[in-house]
């Protein structure tokens, strides 16, 4: 993702349970344009139930100072890849399956309806399908 931003584009991506932590030393240490209110910050992560929940939990902690949706190019570039494999991985266990709408509220019908299907059969999709050249 480094050499995607250097090479002029200006979203921010950012995955992990670490993410939240990150946010906070962002706010702390980001230039002034980077952390501006009206900028949109897009979340890309695994397609499975933690990397959906992180997403739910980040939006939700920093909605008052930016607006953070999914980066939905990323979430179809992952489909598309899936679709391509056999069998994907098995969803980890003990991950916590509570959550709301709001991650699926981002995506058309069509989009959701490959993303339940994923998640129904116990699989995930890692971010990891994609690369730099995906981009």
């Amino acid at each position: 993702m480094r050499n995607y931003l250097l090479n002029g584009h200006t979203e921010i991506f950012g995955a992990g349970k670490g993410i939240i932590r990150s946010f906070q030393d962002f706010d702390l240490c980001a230039e002034p344009y980077m952390k501006h209110p009206k900028n949109t910050i897009y979340y890309f992560g695994d397609l499975d139930y933690e990397g959906i929940g992180i997403y739910e939990n980040l939006a939700e902690k920093f909605r008052s100072r930016w607006k953070i949706l999914p980066f939905v190019p990323a979430y179809q570039a992952m489909l598309g890849k899936a679709e391509q494999i056999n069998e994907l991985p098995e969803t980890k266990e003990h991950q916590n399956r509570n959550i709301s709408t709001q991650f699926f509220s981002c995506f058309d019908e069509i989009m959701v309806k490959k993303m339940e299907a994923v998640l129904d059969k116990d699989r995930y999709i890692p971010q990891e399908i994609l690369n730099t050249a995906d981009f």
